[in-house]
C-alpha cells in the first residue's frame, strides 16, 4: 500500500510539473482563431492599381477636401498626387513620394498644416497596419493604450457598407475610449481606409473623413 501511495504521490508531482512547463505556453494561445483562408490588408494594398480617392476630412475646426490619386509605378518608387480644396476654394496641389510609413515630411509650407492632419487622420492607420491584418469577424490589429487603459483595436463588423462614394464589403475596426467608439472602415485593396471617427478620452471628436468619391476602375473585387 505504501508503495502505491508514493507512486501517486510522484505521478502527481510529474503531472504538475508538466503542467507548470506547458501552461505559459496553452495560456498564450489565442483561440479566437482567425480563418488563415482569411484576405489581409495593409496600408498601401491596391495602390498599383493606381486608384483616384477623394476625402471629406475634418480635423478639429479645420474642413477641406483631399483629392489622392495614386500615380503609376516607375521602377520601384511610387508617387501619390494630392491636391487639397479649401473651404474658401484655395486648391494647394502636393506630388510626394510614398514610403513604407505614409510620411510625407517635404512638403511646401502651404501644403505642411493640412499634410499634417492627413498624418494623423487618413494616414494614421501606418500605426497599426504596415504589416499584413487579417481581415475577418473578431481579428485583433493591435494594442491601444489610452492613459492606464488598454484597448484592442478589433474588426467589429463585416459586410457591405454605404459610404460618400457609394457601398462596398467593408470592416469596421473599433475600440472604446470613454464613452465613445472610435472607429475605422476598411475596404480590401483600396489603400487607405474608407472612413473614420476619431473622439478623445472627454468625448470631443478629433477628427473624421469619408471617402466621398474613388475611380478604380482596375481594382479587383471593389462594387460601388
Amino acid at each position: 500500500m505504501s508503495n502505491t501511495k508514493l507512486k501517486i504521490i510522484f505521478a502527481i508531482i510529474i503531472i504538475s510539473a508538466v503542467a507548470g512547463v506547458a501552461w505559459p505556453f496553452f495560456a498564450n494561445l489565442n483561440l479566437n482563431v482567425v480563418p488563415r483562408a482569411a484576405s489581409q490588408w495593409q496600408m498601401g494594398k491596391g495602390s498599383q492599381f493606381n486608384p483616384e480617392m477623394t476625402y471629406s476630412v475634418a480635423f478639429n475646426n479645420t474642413k477641406f477636401t483631399a483629392d489622392m490619386k495614386f500615380l503609376p509605378i516607375q521602377g520601384q518608387n511610387q508617387q501619390l498626387l494630392v491636391q487639397i480644396t479649401l473651404a474658401d476654394g484655395k486648391v494647394i496641389t502636393q506630388t510626394v513620394p510614398i514610403g513604407l510609413v505614409y510620411d510625407f515630411p517635404d512638403v511646401s509650407p502651404d501644403a505642411k498644416p493640412y499634410f499634417d492632419m492627413l498624418d494623423q487622420s487618413v494616414f494614421s492607420m501606418r500605426d497599426y497596419a504596415t504589416d499584413s491584418k487579417y481581415l475577418a469577424m473578431g481579428a485583433e490589429w493591435g494594442d491601444v493604450y489610452i492613459g492606464a487603459n488598454h484597448e484592442k483595436l478589433t474588426i467589429t463588423n463585416v459586410g457591405k457598407m454605404s459610404f460618400g462614394f457609394g457601398s462596398a464589403n467593408s470592416y469596421l475596426l473599433s475600440y472604446r475610449e470613454g464613452v465613445n467608439q472610435n472607429q475605422v472602415w476598411i475596404v480590401d485593396n483600396l489603400p487607405l481606409p474608407v472612413k473614420a471617427i476619431e473622439y478623445d478620452f472627454n468625448g470631443t471628436l478629433l477628427y473624421s473623413y469619408e471617402l466621398v468619391s474613388v475611380n478604380a476602375p482596375s481594382t479587383p473585387g471593389l462594387t460601388s
